[in-house]
């Protein structure tokens, strides 16, 4: 899946439920497919893309008081 497609198939959800370890039957799945494919949609558009967008901790210091 691209960055630019933020609609996941029906093969994408199948593999992030089972990456999960959560099983559900190929007939739920298409039952509900379009609440599966939204919310993971919604997920992957909030999650952050790469370590570079991370906010550094520099609060931190490292040190024996």
């Amino acid at each position: 899946m691209s960055d630019s497609d933020v609609t996941p198939s029906e093969a994408d959800v199948a593999a992030v439920f089972d990456y999960a370890g959560l099983t559900v039957s190929p007939e739920r799945l298409a039952e509900h497919y379009e609440t599966y494919s939204s919310t993971l949609a919604l997920i992957r558009q909030a999650s952050v893309k790469g370590l570079g967008e991370t906010v550094p901790a520099v609060g931190f210091k490292a040190g024996w008081d």
